[in-house]
């Protein structure tokens, strides 16, 4: 999927997520995030990335790749 896809699906599921509203959000999350996972080739890989995840979410901030001078951001 190129970057420009990606913001394409990204913004899509943000307005999803404002149609299902705040209290449907964490079922519409999961529903999502569990049919994604099972579109992955093993347990491992999902595994995998669920602990990308969560490291993600232990910070204040995301963690993106630092920028460098082939990719500035």
């Amino acid at each position: 999927m190129s970057n420009d896809e990606l913001d394409q699906v990204y913004t899509r599921m943000a307005q999803t997520l404002t149609r299902v509203g705040p209290a449907q959000a964490p079922l519409f999350l999961s529903i999502l995030g569990l049919a994604a996972l099972a579109r992955l080739p093993d347990a491992s890989t999902a595994a995998a990335l669920l602990a990308q995840a969560e490291a993600a979410c232990a910070d204040p901030v995301a963690h993106y790749p630092d920028p460098t001078a082939d990719r500035p951001t």
